[in-house]
């Protein structure tokens, strides 16, 4: 398997996760996230297939990775807020949310383009 990507890899585990091999899904997630720790994808699956077999702790640890490593994707604290609700845990869903929507704004900030095609919004031209 070493010499599969990493895409291939994560592509793998879901297949079976697809043929209801959950247990054996995880693991070869588990390896992934241990071999490319920073790859996001393996650590959200993961955090929903947890969530899926009731461990909550190992579920939100690797929806909180996601976040880590997505920290401009608001789908990834909608995602932690939606499991840690699942999880019980109230406080850090409404901390995930709020979080989300700050991840909004910023995206929707970044993409906003000035009225009238100037640089700068409040510029005032004289006559």
């Amino acid at each position: 398997m070493a010499d599969l990507t990493k895409e291939a890899r994560y592509d793998e585990a879901i297949a079976l996760k697809e043929k209801g091999d959950v247990i054996q899904a995880v693991q070869l997630l588990e390896d992934l996230c241990r071999d490319h720790p920073d790859y996001a994808l393996p650590h959200a699956a993961l955090s929903m297939l947890y969530c899926r077999l009731d461990k909550f702790q190992e579920c939100l640890d690797h929806a909180e990775l996601v976040c880590e490593l997505e920290p401009e994707d608001p789908f990834s604290f909608v995602a932690m807020s939606a499991l840690a609700i699942k999880s019980g845990n109230h406080a850090a869903a409404e901390e995930a949310l709020q979080k989300a929507q700050l991840a909004q704004l910023r995206y929707l900030h970044s993409q906003a383009k000035p009225a009238g095609g100037t640089d700068t919004p409040n510029e005032k031209t004289e006559n």
